[in-house]
């Protein structure tokens, strides 16, 4: 099951090592970034302790224990996410029916196509609910396994309160207990989380390892593959969702923008940005800004190393841009750092709309 993760080997590796060496920690910290195996990890490292097949074969995914993690069902298993606040009991039972329907809908995409991206309709956080549900199961003894496995996802949405009772888990877990944490922001937890835990890192994923797995488990073509993992960059969740979904929304939109600048359409420029206020534009607007710096570095290209264009099919656009601005090569290090500091922006809940309205200003004086 573990050669499913692409990427991760030492991550891997060590936790092979805990379970064959009897070594294991009550509570561990995968960090790294989005899309690259974490939450699989944790699920595959559960399911690998309680596996009924033989030390070499776990995880099998065949067994029972295995199938019932797989399906989230085991009795030994609790995840928790970032949720809309459920009102849940410390039995598991959700009592706002506002959001019951969203957060089975989001378990079943989990389960069925992790890679996809699902907004709830509400802000969502870790609550105090959720903890004293955890506090509340973990005191009991496992029921089928041989450990108790808990892994929270995104930990570091979980909020204030939450946080200092989940300390006190921390202190003392039960010796039949694993909890696993997962985040992209280490230095958002609090460092008496961080200290309490053993750290996992995780890598991003190379550029030729997303490609080939983008080559062998879906349909797309080789100059897709390579355009799908720049734009993922790093992230094999993004690629695949890309490749499966053919979503080259936020390409079309980054075209569009595109003839924009180069025709300095403020008008439509005006109507393009109206468009994006949500959640989901954040995402959008975040591939764009990655498509962009790709395109930058696909016009320095265009007379240095043609070879190496990712926009192969854009090569008129490229070279109307490259008219506007033969020396581009010397000033796309600095356009490069704008825009990865656009990107720091939108982590920073900036409005999107003003983020694009920074980079249109900034790449009319280019181009």
């Amino acid at each position: 099951m573990f050669s499913k993760i692409k990427g991760q080997d030492r991550a891997i590796a060590l936790l092979r090592n805990a379970v064959k060496n009897d070594k294991l920690a009550n509570s561990y910290l995968f960090y790294g970034p989005e899309g690259v195996g974490k939450f699989t990890t944790a699920l595959y490292f559960g399911m690998m302790i309680n596996c009924h097949a033989t030390l070499e074969k776990r995880p099998c995914g065949f067994c029972p224990s295995c199938k019932k993690f797989l399906n989230f069902s085991h009795p030994d298993l609790m995840y928790i996410f970032p949720t809309p606040k459920l009102n849940i009991s410390i039995d598991g039972e959700v009592k706002s029916e506002k959001v019951l329907h969203e957060y089975e809908a989001y378990l079943e995409n989990k389960k069925n196509t992790p890679w996809r991206e699902f907004f709830f309709s509400q802000n969502i956080e870790i609550r105090i609910d959720s903890i004293r549900m955890l506090e509340h199961r973990i005191m009991l003894s496992p029921n089928e396994g041989l450990k108790k496995v808990y892994i929270i996802e995104d930990a570091d949405l979980i909020n204030r309160e939450a946080a200092n009772a989940f300390l006190k888990t921390l202190e003392e877990p039960p010796a039949d207990t694993i909890i696993i944490l997962t985040t992209k922001k280490p230095n958002v937890l609090l460092p008496t989380i961080i200290s309490r835990c053993q750290k996992i890192p995780f890598l991003p994923i190379s550029s030729e390892m997303i490609i080939e797995n983008l080559l062998e488990k879906t349909a797309v073509n080789e100059y897709d593959a390579k355009l799908f993992a720049r734009i993922a960059n790093g992230n094999m969740a993004k690629a695949l969702r890309l490749a499966q979904d053919k979503n080259l929304e936020s390409r079309d939109n980054f075209l569009n923008l595109l003839q924009m600048i180069i025709e300095h359409d403020d008008l439509k420029f005006i109507s393009f940005v109206d468009h994006y206020r949500s959640q989901k534009d954040q995402k959008l607007i975040n591939e764009m800004i990655s498509l962009l710096m790709i395109w930058i570095g696909d016009i320095v290209y265009l007379q240095s190393d043609p070879e190496k264009i990712v926009n192969v099919d854009q090569k008129k656009l490229l070279m109307k841009f490259y008219k506007k601005n033969p020396q581009i090569g010397d000033q796309a290090s600095m356009l490069t750092e704008f825009l990865e500091k656009m990107k720091l922006k939108l982590l920073g809940h900036i409005n999107p709309q003003l983020i694009l309205i920074e980079i249109y200003n900034r790449l009319n004086k280019f181009f």
